[in-house]
């Protein structure tokens, strides 16, 4: 058994050549965090068969079709934006450093093509249903500038962080996968800490599809205030794998990247990823990267069925849900509602605030232990 191509085919990899002593020549081009990871994912494979920053006419191909030029589905543009005023002495086929603000590290080489702007009210339109500012998608776009820098990129140097031995890239897992001899494999995308529904629905679509492995890869990346800490969340897979889940059968990864927040079109993005890593089939869940009441419940279920097959199966769950007459997570059953039993995010980060543990049926106890004695220890559990 084979594992599936990579997006487009060909598994991309673009790391710079050059000597360093030549990069530090380069001008220096201070861009943001999430531009650094974008860079990274860019050039280890994530995002391929992407090579670079998208210039004008891939983006509107992706924000009209959810294609690139070339009909490969791609549904969220990838771009590199600044301030005009940072752009005025910029020049195409010239080649720059990237680096942080604060920083004299080099992250990446960009080899740039175009420079262009474009109308943010439509992007904002066609990516996030909205051009509402409450909108952390639309807020972010609308105060980043009005110009962007289309070109390839090499990659000099990944960035930093306390999770990069969980970092695997797609070439790692997939060698990885090839040596265990898995061919089916179900991938998890995930920005929280583990609890009993998502344990419910990884293994469900596990044993369902008689998978060969499960592999789960939550977010690492600048997350919103409140979100959970990265490092808790791999802390607590990591316990999960050691002593929970079926053994030899599930890898633990983390991707180093960002919520976007625009749910159906950002569903279909986290599935091409995870086909670039060596899945098979993808966990897609009610409101998949969503947030608020900007998209339909099921907008990433019809828009993975209007698409058709991307190489990566979906595999949609629906809300579940604990029943007390069942006594298990389900999808739906025929018992009351006075049967049903829920936490919300919010009521279960207020109850580990006060050192309460949250019942059995939502988080396994040594979960919920580990996360409380992280926040005593005075660990930076969420996001400030």
């Amino acid at each position: 058994m084979f594992l599936v191509e990579p997006h487009g085919g060909v598994l991309v990899e673009r790391f710079s050549k050059d000597n360093l002593g030549k990069i530090q020549e380069m001008r220096k081009l201070i861009v943001s965090h999430e531009d650094i990871i974008n860079a990274e994912q860019i050039a280890v494979g994530s995002f391929s068969p992407l090579e670079g920053f998208m210039g004008k006419e891939e983006l509107e191909s992706v924000l009209k079709d959810m294609r690139l030029p070339g009909g490969l589905v791609w549904p969220l543009p990838i771009l590199l934006q600044i301030k005009d005023e940072k752009a005025k002495d910029l020049k195409v086929g010239k080649s720059f450093a990237l680096c942080v603000e604060g920083e004299e590290d080099v992250y990446a080489v960009l080899h740039l093509d175009e420079i262009f702007n474009y109308d943010l009210d439509k992007i904002a339109t066609e990516v996030f249903h909205t051009t509402e500012e409450a909108h952390p998608g639309v807020r972010k776009l609308m105060h980043n500038g009005n110009c962007f820098l289309g070109g390839k990129i090499d990659l000099v140097k990944r960035f930093p962080s306390s999770l990069k031995y969980f970092e695997l890239t797609p070439k790692q897992t997939r060698l990885i996968f090839e040596n265990k001899g898995w061919s089916r494999i179900v991938g998890f995308h995930t920005r929280n800490v583990v609890h009993r529904a998502h344990e419910f629905i990884q293994l469900e679509a596990f044993e369902r599809l008689h998978c060969d492995g499960l592999f789960i890869h939550p977010l690492v990346g600048p997350k919103k205030s409140g979100d959970f800490n990265p490092d808790i969340i791999c802390k607590c897979y990591d316990l999960m794998v050691s002593q929970f889940y079926p053994k030899g059968k599930v890898l633990l990864g983390a991707f180093q990247n960002y919520p976007r927040y625009s749910g159906p079109r950002e569903a279909v993005f986290t599935a091409i990823c995870r086909k670039n890593f060596g899945c098979s089939h993808f966990i897609v869940g009610r409101d998949h990267s969503g947030v608020g009441n900007y998209y339909q419940k099921d907008g990433a279920h019809k828009l993975f069925d209007e698409l058709g097959y991307i190489g990566i199966k979906p595999i949609y769950f629906n809300e579940v849900h604990y029943c007390l007459k069942c006594d298990q997570y389900v999808e739906s059953c025929s018992h009351s509602e006075s049967n049903i039993l829920q936490i919300s995010g919010t009521q279960c980060r207020e109850m580990f605030k006060k050192s309460k543990i949250p019942p059995a049926w939502f988080m396994r106890e040594e979960i919920s232990r580990m996360i409380i004695s992280d926040i005593n220890d005075g660990k930076e559990v969420f996001v400030e």
